[in-house]
């Protein structure tokens, strides 16, 4: 769960409110009612928030990293779209440690899980320089945690954890649903899971023909006053929404679903185009030792 010691800040790209009006409205209203406080980002050239910006590692101490990724960086048609997250949060004025500078990560492809974190092995792709237990031993002293690797579904071309699975608590994962996509892959990804936590769940969705997007509720909004999960009318909606409230009992009546419809379409979901950090006065670098 995110601390309830510290009120959440939610961030969205200044483009998200044209390049998806209806995600953006849904939001704007949810997260009003809550009272959960949002701002634009200017100078992003693209609407993916988490991939770019800090990432959060506790609530007074952010991470920054290079952003680089293959998938924007060797295609002429994206290579324009790739924002440097930390010179977006510096004329934010957001302060963050730069220990991750040389270090080229996606930020969804972090999730965070108490005293552990979660990423897929295409960070060591991304790094092919490093070996992986440098990098791992990097990896763990700036972010502070123990790194849980999963393999790097190559059919899935941006390797990112935040399309996977979620912490429902420090012990408790819960997956999207992959064995109905492929069932290999979600029994290798359960395995992993299963070693490092002790509870392991799994979406599941009782319909004639699975839509392309089912596996999109994972990738919900996440504050401390409100959990905010896609709609996208069709049958799944509902039966995402009753798995989900069964298991985060600590939202009850405080879960909502938002039009993201034209949001999807990019091939992204909630997570992917907010960026929530904590709204502290005082963000510290914390000491590392390597």
């Amino acid at each position: 769960m995110i601390s309830e010691n510290y009120s959440n800040l939610v961030y969205f790209s200044s483009l998200l409110p044209e390049r998806c009006p209806k995600t953006f409205k849904g939001l704007e209203e949810v997260l009003s009612r809550y009272g959960v406080e949002f701002r634009l980002l200017q100078g992003t050239k693209d609407i993916w928030v988490r991939d770019f910006m800090p990432i959060p590692v506790f609530p007074e101490h952010l991470v920054g990293f290079t952003y680089n990724p293959d998938y924007l960086r060797d295609n002429p048609k994206y290579k324009d779209t790739i924002t440097d997250g930390n010179e977006v949060a510096r004329a934010t004025g957001i302060s963050f440690s730069s220990g991750l500078s040389g270090i080229v990560i996606d930020g969804g492809n972090f999730i965070r899980c108490g005293g552990k974190f979660i990423m897929t092995s295409k960070v060591f792709e991304e790094n092919s320089w490093a070996q992986v237990s440098y990098l791992t031993r990097i990896l763990e002293a700036y972010l502070c945690g123990q790194l849980v690797v999963l393999p790097w579904d190559s059919n899935e071309t941006y390797g990112h954890v935040d399309g996977i699975c979620r912490m429902v608590d420090n012990d408790t994962i819960l997956m999207t649903n992959y064995s109905q996509l492929d069932r290999k892959m979600a029994s290798r990804f359960r395995n992993i899971l299963e070693h490092n936590f002790k509870k392991v769940h799994e979406l599941h969705f009782d319909v004639p023909k699975l839509d392309k997007n089912s596996w999109a509720y994972i990738n919900w909004l996440q504050t401390n006053d409100v959990l905010v999960l896609p709609k996208f009318y069709i049958p799944e909606d509902d039966q995402a929404l009753r798995q989900i409230s069964k298991l985060m009992p600590s939202y009850n009546g405080r879960i909502e679903m938002v039009d993201a419809t034209d949001l999807i379409r990019y091939e992204g979901c909630l997570n992917c185009c907010s960026w929530v950090v904590e709204d502290c006065e005082d963000l510290q670098e914390v000491p590392v030792r390597l």
